[in-house]
């Protein structure tokens, strides 16, 4: 087989045009196998490796990326019987049983939040395996495919078309009536638009077996949740050790690790799973040594970690390597570790916990804006892990914090919006991508590591922030985003996954 690596960029498209398969997949309508039998349709992209230093003028990716490997949904996700003017039957934020499909030319499965997405994923049952929501790095995949293709992708952007073709009659995909009232309180004729119907330059390699609506058309959900700005990478290993371990070992052994090459060489944290009477116990390890023979010995384990107690643990207990990381540009993410700011005392002096540094982030710092809550507070004195802060910044309102509760620094480098607005959907942040985070870890998933308001033509799009409460990633943009969504890159991180709207669909995947 040829090194890729080494391939021309002519010949590795060849390669991977080769490898892309269209897949009709026959499978039940409903989970329990009690409703009919459904086709969807779904792309095989093959593996392939972005070379090392491909773009941004030679810095992204640090390494070569090897992503594909997997099925993904030709068309965002629809209700088994959806037609060209019904969603179908199944009521749209309560799946039960019903399988996703995908399908061209039906109103698209909206009005549904992540976590139902999600079940209606996992509904889809392939030869006895559930399909799942799209993954961070499988929507990052296509996106980065587009580019390594070098496919100009054009998209619902501009109210059934693209912003950036003509508004003639051919450039516009085929208008979903169901949301035909919402187009004429807009003073439009188009809005939304059926899977799939957009010309062919909205598939992801401009032709008739890619990947279609990647930008546009509709926000999609998938399987990425941060809270205050944090985001939890987490890989999965079980104990392999006919013994198990007791409550007072400090080498455990693991198995069936998932990518070893990413979880820390040293100071890693772990939670090992309960199971039986056992307790969840979190571990720091100083070392992860290579056995040789699929398996791994963490040594100099400190047992029962944040708050937790050293337990026995059998084998096969499931063990998870957790890092966190902070998603916002130049901002930094904690938690509060004291009750100095469950009180409206002005100016207040707290500690916080658990920091963790976004990217160009140095820690906290004297004229930080912090949102906690729906509360933003100006830091006047830092000392250590004490921070002194003014209340009540930018007209927001002051309030009692709990301690645990999340508090982060905005980022300087994004607009800071509707600082004063209360509840679920307050205070927002928005940029456009400039580079691309490069940790080994989120290299492959097409986050931000810096942002600005004109953002780079090398990643084209926008990203939309809220830096408190759990939020769930959407990614793709939805018809008025214009220019803010022209490559797919697009990434929202506004709502918390109880959200659902007009606006959002889902896809699936399939992992081989």
């Amino acid at each position: 087989m040829a090194n890729v690596s080494k391939l021309s960029l002519a010949a590795l498209r060849d390669r991977i045009a080769a490898g892309t398969r269209e897949v009709d997949v026959i499978h039940n309508s409903k989970a329990d196998g009690t409703g009919t039998m459904v086709v969807s349709k779904m792309i095989y992209i093959p593996k392939f490796r972005i070379p090392a230093g491909l773009w941004d003028s030679g810095t992204f990716p640090p390494q070569d990326l090897k992503l594909g490997g997997f099925l993904i949904d030709k068309y965002p996700c629809s209700q088994p019987d959806a037609t060209n003017s019904s969603r179908g039957s199944t009521s749209p934020n309560n799946p039960g049983q019903v399988a996703a499909v995908s399908q061209q030319g039906v109103v698209p499965w909206t009005d549904i939040d992540w976590y139902n997405a999600k079940k209606a994923c996992e509904n889809r049952k392939i030869n006895g395996r559930s399909c799942h929501l799209v993954t961070m790095k499988e929507w990052a995949t296509i996106c980065f495919l587009i580019k390594l293709l070098g496919h100009d992708i054009r998209g619902n952007n501009n109210w059934g078309r693209d912003i950036r073709d003509p508004d003639s009659w051919e450039y516009y995909g085929i208008a979903d009536p169901v949301v035909a009232s919402y187009t004429q309180q807009q003073g439009k004729s188009y809005s939304r638009c059926l899977t799939g119907t957009g010309p062919i330059s909205w598939s992801h390699n401009g032709m008739a077996n890619g990947v279609f609506d990647i930008v546009g058309n509709l926000w999609e959900w998938v399987d990425f949740l941060i809270d205050c700005g944090r985001y939890q990478a987490i890989k999965s290993a079980v104990i392999s050790d006919s013994d198990g371990i007791t409550a007072t070992d400090t080498a455990i052994v693991i198995g069936n690790v998932e990518s070893p090459e990413l979880w820390p060489a040293s100071n890693g944290l772990i939670l090992i799973k309960a199971e039986g009477t056992n307790t969840d116990e979190y571990v720091i390890y100083s070392s992860m040594v290579n056995n040789g023979n699929g398996t791994y010995t963490l040594t100099g384990c400190q047992r029962g970690q944040k708050g937790t107690a050293p337990s026995t643990h059998s084998n096969g207990a499931v063990v998870q390597q957790i890092t966190d990381y902070c998603v916002i540009p130049g901002g930094w993410t904690a938690k509060i570790a004291d009750s100095g700011l469950n009180n409206t005392t002005n100016p207040a002096t707290f500690t916080i916990s658990d920091l963790v540094l976004g990217p160009g982030s140095s820690g906290p710092a004297v004229g930080d804006v912090l949102q906690c809550e729906n509360e933003q507070l100006t830091v006047v004195a830092v000392s250590g892990t004490s921070i002194t802060v003014n209340r009540g910044a930018n007209g927001s309102a002051i309030a009692a914090h709990a301690q645990g509760t999340g508090v982060a620094r905005i980022s300087p480098q994004m607009s800071n919006d509707s600082p004063a607005a209360t509840g679920d959907y307050g205070a927002s942040q928005f940029g456009k991508f400039v580079t691309m985070r490069a940790e080994a870890e989120l290299a492959a998933l097409a986050l931000p590591a810096a942002v600005s308001s004109g953002g780079s033509e090398e990643w084209k799009d926008g990203f939309w922030l809220r830096n408190y409460k759990q939020r769930a990633a959407l990614r793709g943009g939805y018809w008025p985003d214009g220019s803010n969504a022209r490559s797919g890159f697009a990434l929202n991180l506004y709502n918390p996954p109880s959200y659902a709207n007009i606006g959002i669909g889902f896809r699936a995947a399939l992992s081989l």
